[in-house]
């Protein structure tokens, strides 16, 4: 009778209160847990090795090949809660493993297992970090970008690189970096004596995302918009008109496929029909539209599936080009404000704007 009440959230989820909202969530390197980043500058770690994993509790019928998923038998242990200080937390990825934070001026390693130390001192508070594909970090401070290198030494800095910086996003080659500031974009090279600056008039920018081939700026522009910049010929292509501001951009694996939030189905941009000279992308209509806005969406790393949040908290992932939906958490327990994927697909981490943290975990076989 418990097997066939519990929904799909609680059988493939662990999920706790973290009595604050969650703001980001971070996978650590190494595949050791899952960071999320609060509101109150807080960081509660989780991780991802489960005692009972659904892949264990998954019975598959002989007869018709019914796949059915026992629940657990055991509560879920609870996660581990590190007070930092700074609010709302910067969090991001350094070295091979655990997490990097800001708190005041400085930069700290915090380990999957909850353990903290001052990888760097530098003074000025930390506005944003964004990961660096070869381990490090770069860090906004008051003007001044800072790259840090996995062993948390500075390798360079450059400053006043573009006054307050309200988005800053790392190319997928680790050679160049975007800043969003108040009225477009900077683009610049890595260094302490960058190239030229490539510089974009747009509007006020609150998101940036490049696409894996790195061939493609997207940015959300207040107003409820977004732009794409192709940086190999300055091309603009501006997208405008949705019912709300966009706070989430997500790329295919492939580059092919731009997905957002602000409107009330998922969003998605065939991004290469672009190539034929249109003047906007062709729209690739994906799940089931409504009356809930979409807050956040998160493409997965290998797959067509793209899973989405809901205002009335709900997430959902849908196959890209397709109309069905998997219903993995129902309506309630806040809007959902994160969702991310991890590196081997497996795991999509949840953060609700009411303070609920939760890892769901798919069976290798549920997405055929």
């Amino acid at each position: 009778m418990e097997a066939e009440t519990a929904t799909l959230y609680e059988l493939l989820g662990r999920h706790w209160t973290v009595g604050a909202a969650v703001t980001n969530a971070v996978f650590d390197p190494a595949g050791d847990g899952v960071g999320f980043a609060l509101a109150d500058g807080g960081l509660a770690i989780a991780p991802l090795q489960d005692g009972e994993p659904p892949q264990d509790r998954c019975r598959i019928a002989l007869d018709q090949g019914r796949m059915t998923i026992s629940p657990r038998r055991k509560p879920v242990p609870p996660l581990m809660r590190v007070s930092i200080g700074d609010a709302p937390l910067q969090l991001a990825s350094l070295g091979k493993s655990g997490f990097v934070t800001g708190e005041g001026g400085q930069l700290l390693d915090v380990s999957a297992s909850g353990i903290t130390r001052v990888a760097a001192n530098r003074g000025a508070g930390i506005d944003l970090l964004a990961a660096v594909p070869d381990g490090g970090v770069l860090a906004a401070c008051d003007g001044t970008i800072i790259f840090y290198r996995a062993d948390g030494d500075v390798g360079w800095l450059q400053q006043r690189a573009g006054g307050r910086v309200s988005a800053m996003a790392v190319a997928p080659d680790g050679r160049r970096f975007a800043l969003g500031t108040d009225g477009g974009v900077l683009v610049r090279s890595f260094g302490a004596r960058p190239e030229p600056v490539a510089s974009y008039v747009l509007g006020s920018v609150s998101t940036l995302s490049w696409s894996p081939d790195g061939n493609w700026l997207a940015a959300s522009i207040a107003g409820a918009d977004i732009t794409l910049v192709r940086l190999a010929d300055s091309r603009i292509v501006r997208i405008a008109n949705y019912p709300a501001e966009v706070a989430s951009l997500s790329w295919s694996a492939d580059s092919g496929i731009l997905v957002t939030s602000g409107g009330y189905r998922m969003v998605a941009w065939d991004v290469t029909s672009l190539d034929g000279g249109s003047d906007r992308p062709a729209s690739v209509v994906t799940g089931h539209a409504g009356f809930v806005l979409v807050e956040t969406v998160e493409m997965h790393p290998d797959r067509p599936l793209v899973a989405a949040g809901y205002s009335d908290g709900r997430v959902v992932v849908a196959r890209i080009g397709q109309g069905d939906e998997l219903i993995v958490k129902s309506p309630g327990r806040g809007a959902v404000q994160v969702l991310r994927w991890s590196r081997d697909g497996q795991h999509l981490a949840v953060g609700t704007r009411d303070g609920e943290a939760a890892v769901v975990t798919f069976p290798p076989h549920i997405f055929k």
